[in-house]
């Protein structure tokens, strides 16, 4: 099943490439502005795969320490929660609740 995030998130376009027909044909299928213009110009602007790796890399730190602020807070919720006089009722009645759907 597809996330919501990822079915609204907006995918980049391809990397210029070449589709080689069964007859030897070769058609370039442009990814950049440079070779949408000019499919002959040497210089592509497509993204390198060390930039990709770059982008990756920053989008998981990005996620990580998002995941890690939503760590902090529900820890705090818990131990909250465990600290008041019926935090034990409290929690086997979210379990109850949890378990009935």
């Amino acid at each position: 099943m597809v996330s919501t995030t990822e079915a609204t998130r907006p995918r980049p376009p391809l990397h210029c490439h070449w589709v080689q027909e069964p007859d030897g044909t070769r058609w370039l299928v442009p990814g950049c502005m440079s070779r949408l213009h000019d499919a002959d110009a040497d210089a592509c602007t497509c993204p390198t795969l060390a930039q990709q790796l770059e982008d990756a890399q920053g989008e998981r730190d990005q996620a990580q320490r998002a995941y890690s602020g939503l760590r902090a807070w529900t820890d705090a919720i818990i131990a909250a929660v465990n600290d008041h006089p019926d935090g034990k009722k409290i929690m086997k009645g979210a379990a109850d609740r949890a378990s009935c759907c």
